[in-house]
């Protein structure tokens, strides 16, 4: 489970950017206890599910766009890239002095045993510094140095020994992290972060096709296709089951009588004849299902578009309940729906806003912050500017006005 995630220098996140998903000690609650997720005996307890909203181009999407680089780079920056390439770091542009600075990016998670801290700050050329700390799922627990990396010089734990032997012959590229190297080794701390990572899926609106092949992956497995049925049953969508054939995937509805009578089933190429929407849930099914029954992450950029908001907030509150998500899987995800603010769903602690400042650098803050009284409308506050992040318009109408109106 993840607890924090910070970004800094990168894109349009200019100074430290924090996402949490630690629950704070709210005197209202929109949930049952219940449905906090306890970190073992650390008195801590998390969210479920965090939103973020926020104008457009206010980098909202460049927040999970940092989440994916942190885990693109740890898995792969051993085995994808060679000796003196160059890292696809971007960093936050509008600066003259950040644009010279390395982007650093740290996460704070939790495998149920330990808790570990790891970071690093990285440029075009090499990874500058690199960290990592553990400390026990237990109160007043101290935090362990694993490994401290700057430029050529790493110290390591003593009671990790492969680490230090990479370390000694020189085995990590300036370009590569040293807990990536580390995992193709089979050390063992490495690899179990890695295997956490992979159990984080981000999934991004500008990549629904790959997003779509991702999903008819999942039907060839007789379970995992019933399930998804099923999925698609509760959502109203007239689906009564899904097949593949040849790679094709057909979706089978009910034909009826002038009577209402069941006569026959009519197949239909999912992808032809059903709604964007239709096939927008189906793509997602998997990774929720997926999510749900293993207790991993799922980040996803603008939950909402092309779902109904109803089913939507169905998915949210998937999530948020202990009864539907006993394993702990966590939601993060973006949208723009006020709907959802109005509709019972969330706890202070799980709604952020992103908005720009007057140099064009994203901030990113809770509903946390904000006192706010008991019963307060979220949705029309949000709506009026009370919290920030939406849009400031101008008067657009003067552009259609004519020179003779002017």
């Amino acid at each position: 489970m993840i607890l924090e995630f910070y970004v800094s220098n990168y894109l349009s996140i200019k100074d430290d950017l924090k996402i949490s998903f630690v629950a704070t000690a709210l005197k209202e609650s929109l949930s049952e206890p219940s449905d906090l997720i306890p970190v073992s005996d650390t008195g801590l307890s998390l969210v479920r599910s965090a939103v973020i909203y926020g104008a457009n181009a206010s980098g909202k999407t460049n927040v999970l766009k940092a989440i994916a680089f942190y885990k693109r780079f740890i898995t792969e920056s051993f085995k994808n890239s060679q000796a003196g390439e160059t890292i696809d770091v971007e960093n936050f542009r509008l600066n003259a002095a950040t644009i010279n600075e390395p982007t650093t990016m740290e996460a704070t998670f939790t495998n149920g045993e330990y808790i570990y801290r790891y970071g690093f700050e990285v440029d075009k050329q090499a990874v500058r510094t690199e960290w990592l700390y553990r400390r026990a799922n237990k109160k007043r627990a101290k935090e362990v140095e694993i490994f401290y990396r700057k430029e050529e010089s790493t110290t390591v734990h003593a009671k990790n020994p492969l680490m230090q032997e990479l370390v000694n012959k020189k085995m990590v590229r300036s370009n590569a992290l040293l807990l990536s190297t580390a995992a193709q080794f089979n050390e063992t701390t490495a690899v179990g972060i890695l295997q956490w990572l992979g159990e984080t899926q981000i999934l991004f609106c500008s990549e629904d096709e790959k997003l779509w092949e991702e999903a008819i992956k999942h039907l060839d497995n007789e379970t995992s296709r019933r399930r998804i049925t099923d999925f698609a049953k509760y959502a109203d969508l007239g689906i009564e089951s899904i097949s593949k054939t040849d790679n094709r995937i057909v979706s089978h509805h009910h034909q009826y009588d002038n009577e209402g009578r069941t006569t026959n089933d009519v197949a239909f190429s999912f992808n032809g004849n059903e709604s964007e929407g239709t096939i927008k849930y189906f793509s997602l099914s998997y990774p929720i299902i997926d999510a749900l029954d293993h207790g991993k992450r799922l980040v996803v950029d603008e939950l909402d578009s092309k779902l109904h908001p109803l089913l939507v907030r169905k998915i949210i509150a998937l999530f948020n309940s202990a009864k539907t998500n006993p394993k702990g899987a966590q939601l993060l995800f973006t949208t723009h729906d006020t709907f959802l603010l109005g509709a019972g769903l969330f706890r202070r602690d799980q709604v952020w806003f992103t908005q720009k400042d007057n140099f064009g650098a994203t901030e990113a803050y809770s509903l946390a912050e904000y006192k706010v009284r008991r019963g307060s409308p979220f949705e029309k506050d949000y709506l009026r500017g009370k919290y920030g992040g939406t849009p400031i318009i101008g008067n657009m109408e003067t552009i259609f006005y004519t020179k003779s109106q002017s």
